[in-house]
């Protein structure tokens, strides 16, 4: 009796038969007649399916019409535009011409003449479809019985009436009110006679109806509101051969895949959970050893437990935090280094170059009033005039310093308008003092160069670089500027004979406080700021500056601001 006891006992299953079984169980029976209401069910969906995106595609055919001559009177009403503005007929024509050669929408451009009392259709209807031959026209007014007149280009037409449903293998024609052929799309002759004949009476415009009488097959009808243009859409045989007829052996793939990859799943759930293990035992023992930076990295699947994902999470969070901290102890370094830097070169600048205006203006008030002394006039006009250059030489270096939070925050103000480049460097010529004893030739005087920019900013800055090329430009060499359009833009150009800068050097000129010569051996004056506000206000009307020195000794400025087309 013991015996057959010891037979019949149950086997307790070990973690892994238990999943095979239990994998058996629930996977294969539910799979099976899952398969079976599946099929069933994906057979009337498909059916239903097929209607409404035939339905969808009649539509978009609509809408793209629809939005295609919304585009192209858009067009037509911007060339119009332009036309009215050109100051003779051959200016016209040449423009017509160039916008036939870089356009990709119209054939012909022409302007004709039209008497308002007698309108043709072409014109009144607008856009025009002709219903023979399917060419369509868009017209616009640029005057007294004048018409510009654009025909749209074929292939145009048709990537447009078909955009976005280019991979259909449905076929698609679109009809005139008389049954003439316009455009079409996977043309089949056949069927387009067989279409013709099942096309409706009474149809609302608008509204997409289906057609025939073919069994889960829809062909649908659709009739344009704002224009007497037919849509017939029709879904072939093949196209239900590949979705109906086959969705049978395509779910019975499905089932047969999805319990291979299932059964994988399972086999390799195991190893996959051990792995993540140990995984974060080795991140536990990093961290009990000092090492904040080393982080936990599942092998994350859908059978990775929430728990372990969580944990993991936790742990590389809290190292994550503990990195920040010390990322942003570093970086609070860098900004105090920094601004103690800035601090420094501050003072450094106002202690040596507000020293000298100071001194001057200050001796020179001493000197106007004392009493003991008589000034004559010379000696006074002399004295007034120094106190004012020194005076407006503290001004501009206040304002250096003012203008640099704005720069940096890029919160600089601009009145951006056209401005003659020629103007404003004579402008700028006048207000640079000592320049009489350097020649300078301008060749940007007689051009008619326009460019967007602040004019008061730009003035400002080519008096600074003006200055520069004084300062630093080699004695009794010329200064050349010159001014031309590259590609829609404006550019300007200063060219003189200076010591070589490398490119190295070049970079940092654009830096705040950085002068050619040190702080103990300058040879002249200023702030050091120049360049840097010349970069941030370019920047801030949309341009830019660069430098170039050769070792012949040319040293070379561009600027490039946004012309006035733009």
């Amino acid at each position: 009796m013991r015996k057959l006891f010891r037979i019949l006992k149950i086997h307790r299953l070990k973690i892994v038969e238990q999943v095979i079984v239990v994998t058996l169980f629930s996977l294969i029976i539910p799979l099976i007649v899952t398969g079976i209401i599946v099929n069933n069910i994906n057979r009337q969906a498909l059916a239903r399916e097929l209607g409404t995106t035939t339905k969808t595609i009649a539509q978009t055919v609509d809408e793209n019409i629809y939005n295609m001559f919304e585009a192209d009177d858009a067009k037509i009403k911007e060339i119009a535009m332009a036309i009215k503005i050109l100051p003779d007929k051959n200016t016209v024509n040449k423009f017509l011409k160039e916008i036939l050669k870089t356009t990709n929408t119209f054939s012909n451009l022409e302007i004709v003449n039209i008497d308002n009392n007698n309108i043709p259709s072409y014109i009144s209807d607008n856009p025009h479809i002709n219903p023979e031959t399917g060419e369509v026209t868009v017209a616009e007014s640029i005057g007294t019985n004048r018409y510009v007149i654009g025909t749209m280009r074929k292939d145009y037409l048709n990537r447009q009436v078909f955009k976005n449903i280019k991979g259909t293998s449905r076929e698609i024609f679109v009809l005139s009110n008389n049954l003439k052929l316009l455009f079409s799309l996977n043309y089949n002759e056949e069927d387009l006679e067989m279409l013709k004949k099942a096309i409706p009476k009474n149809v609302i415009a608008g509204e997409s109806i289906y057609i025939g009488d073919k069994e889960n097959q829809p062909m649908v009808y659709r009739k344009m509101k704002w224009s007497n243009t037919i849509i017939l859409v029709n879904t072939t045989t093949e196209i239900i051969k590949k979705t109906i007829y086959t969705s049978a052996w395509k779910i019975f793939t499905a089932m047969l895949v999805s319990t291979i990859v299932s059964i994988l799943l399972v086999v390799l759930y195991t190893y996959y959970l051990y792995i993540n293990i140990r995984q974060l035992f080795k991140g536990i023992i990093a961290l009990t050893k000092g090492n904040y930076s080393r982080k936990i990295r599942l092998l994350k699947n859908i059978f990775t437990p929430y728990e372990l994902v969580f944990l993991a999470a936790e742990f590389n969070k809290a190292a994550d935090e503990i990195n920040l901290s010390y990322s942003k102890l570093a970086k609070q370094n860098q900004e105090l280094e920094r601004l103690d830097n800035f601090r420094s070169n501050l003072i450094d600048t106002v202690s040596h170059e507000f020293r000298t205006p100071l001194t001057s203006i200050k001796g020179y008030t001493s000197r106007l009033l004392r009493h003991d002394i008589t000034i004559d006039e010379a000696t006074l006009s002399k004295s007034l005039k120094i106190i004012k250059q020194q005076s407006e030489r503290l001004s501009r270096m206040v304002e250096d310093l003012l203008v640099i939070p704005d720069i940096e925050g890029a919160k600089i103000n601009m009145n951006i308008e056209p401005v003659n480049i020629a103007e404003t460097i004579e402008l700028s010529l006048l207000s640079v003092k000592n320049i009489e004893n350097r020649e300078v030739i301008n060749n940007a005087a007689n051009k008619n160069i326009w460019a967007r920019a602040d004019k008061d900013r730009f003035e400002q800055i080519l008096i600074n670089l003006i200055e520069n090329a004084n300062k630093y430009g080699v004695e009794d060499t010329p200064l050349i500027i010159d001014a031309i359009d590259i590609k829609g833009k404006a550019t300007i150009i200063m060219k003189n004979k200076a010591e070589y800068i490398d490119k190295n050097t070049i970079k940092k000129l654009f830096e705040k406080f950085v002068r050619l010569d040190d702080k103990t051996t300058r040879t002249t004056r200023g702030t050091g700021l120049g360049l840097f506000i010349v970069k941030g206000l370019l920047k801030a009307m949309r341009g830019n500056i660069y430098i170039k020195s050769t070792k012949e000794g040319d040293f070379i400025v561009y600027i490039v601001l946004p012309s006035e087309e733009q």
